[in-house]
């Protein structure tokens, strides 16, 4: 009798959900990003995002405001920067100027300020810092160390006034390096770190302060044959050995996606691109390039054109990790079409994920906010 009553007890606790109160969202559509010279926002792809105090910054970003780039479209970086209260039912957006035009830097927001780390403008890759602070509602720029080489669509995280930069990519290759700057201490520059397990580009970098510990996930790395290496896995930095660890892997590939750590226990993915039509564009662009038949090379290009054309938009799934039990789960969906290449910003139990890209070359201008309870 009780050998039975204790099958009959663990089989109710192995059924009991383990994470009853795990994180739950609730989406809406925060606000659209305002118009320009009476033209509607195409919105932006990497913009430069944070938020200081309640006041809510986005800037920069790319986009192809002339056709789609299959079309003969040209991409045009932006310095524009909009700033709104967070906190208003109906928010009213500032315009200012960023220092320079910039696109897919690695964002965070820090006690000190927003950090803008690299990205890239119509040269290619930047090695800049910006720092952004404000002073009565109106932003004021600093200029922080360079970083050792130029990268665009590096990853960043900080924990307290330390700044963490991992992989990216140089323009000619994608990197495996990984860098701190402390702002309390600038004039050491950027600190070499271990190397990231492999080279990763739009990987996503999220930090556990109490811990010590950083996160990277996923990501992808350009290859020779133009066809690029598509991850799911994920990694941990623990600073007290300065060591590397694979942790469980993600249920699938995934890039350009946005990420945050919620309650220091869990680390929710949101969005990004799975790479099934990333892949086939790239294998079809490197077919297109090795093609010496005029008339296959066009009909090659014509399919890439309807690929592009046709793409069914990004992963809307919200996958969350528990980091005590090295187990990913599903959180949901979210009911918008969801940008990649932007950066979650939170605050107050709040996230934001401010434009991106919802399509190839399709720009959103839309500002999507999640409650998280």
């Amino acid at each position: 009798m009780y050998y039975l009553l204790f099958i009959i007890g663990m089989q109710w606790i192995a059924c009991y959900p383990r994470h009853k109160n795990k994180p739950v969202f609730q989406w809406k559509q925060f606000a659209l990003l305002p118009s320009s010279n009476g033209v509607k926002s195409l919105g932006y792809a990497g913009p430069v995002t944070g938020i200081l105090a309640n006041q809510l910054l986005i800037g920069g970003g790319a986009n192809f405001p002339d056709g789609m780039p299959w079309a003969g479209g040209k991409k045009q970086y932006h310095d524009q920067l909009y700033i709104t209260n967070a906190d208003e039912r109906t928010p009213v957006f500032k315009e200012f100027r960023l220092p320079y035009p910039v696109a897919y830097s690695a964002n965070c927001s820090t006690p000190a300020g927003i950090i803008c780390v690299g990205g890239e403008a119509d040269k290619g890759p930047l090695n800049r810092v910006l720092l952004i602070r404000l002073e009565n509602g109106k932003p004021v720029f600093s200029f922080l160390p360079l970083l050792p080489v130029a990268l665009t669509n590096a990853a960043g995280t900080a924990i307290g006034n330390t700044i963490y930069v991992a992989g990216g990519e140089t323009g000619a290759a994608t990197s495996s390096r990984f860098f701190k700057l402390d702002l309390e201490d600038t004039l050491k520059g950027w600190q070499p770190l271990p190397d990231i397990p492999y080279p990763v580009s739009h990987a996503v970098l999220v930090a556990m302060p109490e811990s010590g510990t950083i996160f990277l996930a996923g990501g992808r790395s350009k290859t020779a044959s133009g066809v690029s290496n598509l991850y799911n896995h994920l990694f941990v930095y623990d600073m007290a050995t300065g060591k590397w660890m694979a942790k469980k892997n993600l249920p699938y590939t995934l890039s350009a996606g946005a990420g945050t750590v919620i309650e220091n226990r869990y680390i929710a993915l949101f969005g990004g691109d799975r790479g099934t039509v990333f892949h086939k564009t790239e294998v079809l662009i490197s077919a297109i390039a090795g093609e010496k038949d005029v008339v296959r090379k066009q009909a090659l290009t014509e399919e890439k054109n309807r690929v592009q054309e046709t793409h069914p938009g990004f992963s809307n799934e919200i996958l969350l990790y528990d980091i005590e039990n090295d187990r990913w789960m599903n959180a949901g969906s979210i009911p918008f079409p969801v940008p990649v290449t932007t950066t979650a910003v939170t605050y107050n139990n709040r996230l934001w994920l401010p434009s991106g890209e919802v399509k190839a070359g399709v720009r959103s201008p839309f500002i999507l906010e999640a409650s998280i309870r």
